[in-house]
């Protein structure tokens, strides 16, 4: 007869792997530095899958990263066959289409960019009855999508925006700021002819979890407890400290 103290410790044995989890999400494959594909295009690397994996993993869940243009995760999330996609706005748009957890990612700046003629300090206002450059399937603040004054001109990408301000085909672009720099880093002779000249706004981007996938409700409540936790112990501020560190220089 096996004792009450070998069960005791068979249980313990046992409960362990039983309760590990791995779920897939995907993640935005182009907007370096927030979230972008690894080279080999199997991973997703940046702030945003660093902090959604801490999450996920100080509640005891992994979390696998599957790259993808953020138009296509989007329509993965509506669909119901992906649980999340990251880096969403909460606006007009998305609110009542996903599951959104309380505590943001993180902030990010939308700033306007320009020929590097023109003056600095513009401001939504500034934008009115200007052709603005945008891109296909983003998501951007309330207060300039229902500005109906702006005209936007769609395009596959955030670098495709600001090559067509270089080309004076477009007056204006708008692109999360830290994507804006890394894209004029690596580009030099669009810097030459194009610059950030104001700022939209700040906002907060998100995971949205899918309401239409049987667990989308269920992880979205994990990754909020998540987001506390490495909020709370820390671990959160060492990610972010990580990334400003490296990429104080774009700001």
């Amino acid at each position: 007869m096996i004792s009450s103290r070998w069960i005791f410790l068979l249980a313990l044995l046992f409960s362990g792997p039983s309760q590990a989890e791995t779920i897939t999400l995907v993640g935005e494959d182009d907007w370096a530095p927030y979230s972008s594909a690894t080279q080999d295009y199997k991973d997703v690397q940046g702030l945003a899958p660093d902090i959604v994996r801490a999450a996920f993993k100080s509640q005891g869940v992994t979390a696998i990263i599957r790259p993808m243009p953020f138009t296509r995760c989007m329509m993965e999330v509506d669909k119901g066959n992906s649980i999340g996609c990251f880096d969403t706005l909460i606006n007009q748009n998305t609110k009542d289409n996903y599951i959104f957890h309380e505590t943001p990612l993180f902030q990010a700046d939308m700033l306007i960019y320009g020929r590097q003629n023109e003056k600095a300090g513009l401001k939504l206002s500034d934008l009115q009855g200007k052709v603005v450059g945008t891109t296909i399937g983003y998501t951007y603040p309330s207060e300039f999508i229902a500005n109906k004054s702006i005209k936007t001109e769609n395009g596959p990408n955030e670098k495709s925006q600001l090559q067509k301000v270089a080309a004076g085909r477009i007056q204006y672009a708008v692109l999360w700021g830290l994507t804006g720099e890394s894209i004029l880093e690596k580009n030099p002779e669009l810097r030459q002819k194009v610059k950030a000249l104001g700022r939209v706004s700040r906002d907060s981007l998100y995971v949205n979890f899918s309401k239409k996938h049987k667990d989308g409700s269920k992880y979205a409540a994990v990754f909020e407890k998540g987001m506390q936790t490495i909020i709370a112990n820390g671990t959160y501020q060492k990610i972010e400290s990580e990334f400003r560190k490296k990429y104080h220089h774009y700001e």
